[in-house]
């Protein structure tokens, strides 16, 4: 009887005999270099070729690839778990003494419907068929390097990191760049791609033998279809701990890291000033630069003087009409981000974007044994410092470690410190954090803190909680998550981002799933309960209800062909507190003023969402999202309906060009008597053209009209005073217009230069009746150079 592995081997010779295939000429490897995903072949030993001699241009067609291991037999694990692939896909790899290199052959049986584009790094595997490899170089479960590439050879990396929240379908940081060569093709059946990844990119154990963590995926995106070599099944928490392993590498010689990145930059300002004259600055031309040193082959070392934060993207399409909090903005910079992951902890208590404006930094991160160690100082010369005193420059000082514990468990320490120099003000927290798997589908993940504060050298500070617990069962029918957070009123981090403080929130999910037959119309029927609540601190631990709470129902129902349809039910209560409205009055007829009395409670908020997703073709897809919900209007402290529609389409007519057009519209009215609280249309529209994988020009025009009524007491109806001001009616139009010309051939190396031009005045789309604001031409030159 013939095994499973020899009827693989038998398969692939039928197919790779006589020219068949993208690459007709490659032949089946010998038997022991050959790993079944289905059969469980998971221990990969890959050949040692110490000078292959590829060309990395997509083409499998060196000698060397005829002697690489071959991975065959992938799994699909979307939409239907455990079937054998739709679509064909082979993977060869071998390793040289300072790489590893990866060849990809993806078989397709309509290869003019592979979705493949040119655009930005990261953001086209969003919508193009790609193929993902992950490398576990540490075997610890815990992370992996990422490393995607679409049919055009276009890159997208990142890290892997189990337990991270980031609000997406995958745990992934894609704010990290790692220098790899790709390159890729589509052939009359398929596409074939050439990966090689230098060590130099990576950390990992310095020993004699390696063994990786290691798993391939790929999606077919007009299909919805994703498959991978290790099987995978949401049966299981962690992705990592399903995969196979690359095995007996030896002799991986990497040098030592070494970068030295110098930034040239130029700019001109133009401001209009209080006097309404619009003024511009002279071109101030600056020189700041970034270097990495390799202590070891996983401790490195990064340094910056006078850095260059210009990657800070522009927050774009963000309704604030009717918030109450900060926003959270991803961090960008270059210098924060390598090494970030050891930084995270289960509460955002270091957000580097707390340092505005750095003068000089250093960080050291990496891997010791089981042990992750991070530390990050630096000098923010700011005009803000703590407690708002002063224009002194704030110091920080971020330390953290994190150990390995059993099979893909941790348990860290964070201390973080941001002080005025010299004048005893200063914010410091101490937290400890614990992940625990139990099992193969449940985690526990907690984190205990204290902060202290001190606002001037007399000032004694005392140590005030956050408390975080939160438990997980995952499962490919059945999702549970359960979680409690505390945060004491007078908690405070001046290097975190925790937006409310003295609340106490605790969350339950539950979500079933069930799926179609594979090649049904419907792939998949999900239903998920949930609710959220928050209390005030003190008043959770005496028993009482939470002052706002939602329950929520959230049908979906996904098509074949990536099409879906969102939908959530929601009713909810909201009480207003008397803190929230310190400094509010009524104001007489007579100019007088009263105390302003909080309303009672809104309760059972209704509230419907429809939320679409329409793959009309490969060139054209349509999302949004539909609103019609009753919200407190928090300014007010009073009850409104909201309509809020908000169509997103994006167009990519040909490979180079890409549209997306937005539009958010939101009206909210008083409940109370149907008048119009604010109605706030956003209208964005992005253009780029990409002349290839790493030159583009892109332009992006904005506009933010809103129209708010003058605010009134819910009760009497009389004017509302806030610290001793009228809230008369506010109607104002901004336009915010960027265009953006950029070559980056590698990570590190770029030359760019945009110009970006804010301008205020009248609720209208004509510019004739805006008036210019401020307005800023920027260049740039980096260069990346590894020693």
């Amino acid at each position: 009887m013939l095994t499973g592995k020899a009827l693989s081997i038998l398969a692939l010779l039928a197919q790779t005999q006589g020219g068949a295939g993208p690459n007709g000429d490659l032949r089946a490897p010998a038997d022991s270099l050959v790993f079944s995903g289905r059969a469980g072949e998971m221990n990969v030993t890959a050949p040692r070729i110490d000078d292959p001699e590829i060309n990395i241009d997509g083409r499998l067609d060196e000698a060397a690839w005829q002697r690489a291991a071959l991975l065959t037999d992938f799994t699909q694990y979307e939409p239907n778990e455990g079937i054998a692939a739709d679509d064909r896909t082979e993977v060869r790899i071998f390793y040289s003494t300072d790489a590893m290199y990866f060849g990809v052959v993806a078989y397709d049986r309509q290869p003019e419907l592979i979705l493949a584009r040119l655009g930005d790094r990261d953001q086209v595997i969003f919508r193009d068929d790609w193929v993902r490899l992950m490398l576990d170089t540490f075997n610890d479960q815990r992370q992996a390097y990422i490393f995607y590439v679409n049919p055009l050879g276009l890159q997208g990396d990142g890290l892997w990191i189990e337990g991270m929240n980031n609000d997406g379908p995958v745990p992934i940081d894609f704010n990290l760049d790692f220098i790899f060569d790709s390159d890729a093709q589509i052939t009359d059946d398929g596409w074939t791609a050439e990966i090689r990844i230098p060590y130099v990119s990576l950390r990992f154990r310095e020993v004699p033998v390696q063994a990786w963590g290691f798993n391939v995926a790929r999606e077919v995106r007009r299909r919805g279809f994703k498959q991978s070599w290790a099987p995978l099944t949401k049966n299981v928490s962690s992705t990592l701990a399903q995969s196979g392993r690359l095995v007996g590498l030896q002799g991986l010689q990497s040098r030592r890291l070494v970068e030295f990145n110098p930034v040239a930059t130029g700019r001109t300002v133009g401001e209009r000033t209080d006097a309404g004259v619009f003024e511009r600055e002279a071109l101030e031309p600056d020189f700041g630069f970034n270097t990495r040193f390799g202590v070891t082959q996983n401790l490195v070392l990064d340094a910056t003087a006078n850095p260059d934060f210009s990657q800070v993207e522009a927050d774009a399409n963000q309704l604030t009409v009717n918030e109450r909090f900060d926003i959270f903005v991803s961090e960008k910079r270059p210098f924060f981000l390598d090494g970030a992951e050891i930084f995270r902890s289960p509460r955002n208590l270091v957000y580097t974007r707390r340092i505005v404006d750095p003068a000089a930094g250093a960080k050291l991160t990496g891997k010791i044994g089981s042990l992750s160690v991070g530390y990050l100082g630096a000098v923010d010369e700011a005009p803000r410092t703590i407690f708002d005193t002063g224009d002194d420059p704030a110091l920080f000082n971020l330390l953290r470690v994190r150990r390995d514990v059993g099979r893909g468990s941790t348990i860290g320490l964070l201390y973080t410190d941001r002080s005025v120099m010299g004048s005893g003000i200063y914010n410091r927290v101490l937290a400890g954090d614990v992940r625990w798997l139990i099992g193969d589908r449940n985690t526990l993940t907690s984190q205990f803190a204290g902060s202290w504060s001190a606002d001037g050298p007399d000032s004694a500070g005392t140590m005030e909680p956050l408390v975080s617990v939160e438990f997980e069962r995952s499962g490919r029918n059945f999702e549970l998550n359960l979680k409690v957070d505390d945060v004491h009123p007078a908690f405070r981090t001046e290097t975190g981002f925790i937006p409310r403080v003295g609340d106490t929130q605790t969350f339950a999910e539950a979500r079933g799933t069930t799926y179609g037959a594979p090649g049904a119309t419907v792939e998949r029927l999900a239903g998920a309960v949930r609710f959220d609540g928050y209390f005030d601190h003190d008043e959770f631990w005496d028993g009482a209800t939470p002052f706002e709470w939602e329950v929520e129902l959230n049908p979906t129902i996904a098509f074949r062909g990536g099409r879906s349809i969102n939908v959530i039910l929601r009713d909810g209560y909201f009480r207003f507190r008397p803190e929230a409205y310190v400094g509010y009055a009524l104001s007489n007829p007579d100019g007088t003023t009263q105390p302003f009395a909080v309303p009672p409670p809104v309760e059972h908020i209704k509230g419907i969402a429809i939320i679409p997703n329409v793959r009309i073709n490969n060139q054209v897809q349509l999302e949004g999202r539909f609103f019609y919900r009753e919200v407190p209007i928090y300014v007010e402290a009073g009850r409104g309906l909201e309509v809020q529609i908000a169509p997103q389409l994006q167009v990519r007519p040909t490979t180079s060009l890409q549209l997306e057009l937005e539009h958010t519209y939101s009206r909210i009215r008083r409940q109370r008597d149907h008048t119009r609280f604010s109605t706030v249309h956003i209208s964005r529209v992005r253009t780029q053209y990409q002349f290839n994988k790493a030159l583009f020009i892109r332009a992006i025009v904005q506009y933010n009209l809103e129209d708010r009524s003058a605010l009134r007491d819910p009760t009497t109806e009389r004017p509302l005073v806030i610290d001793g001001v009228v809230q008369d009616r506010r109607e104002e139009g901004t336009f915010e217009g960027q265009f953006l010309a950029s070559y980056e051939p590698s990570p590190g190396t770029i030359f760019f230069i945009g110009y970006s031009r804010l301008m205020e005045g009248d609720r209208t789309y004509r510019l004739s009746r805006m008036d210019p604001v401020a307005d800023g031409l920027f260049v740039k030159l980096s260069y990346l150079l590894r020693l």
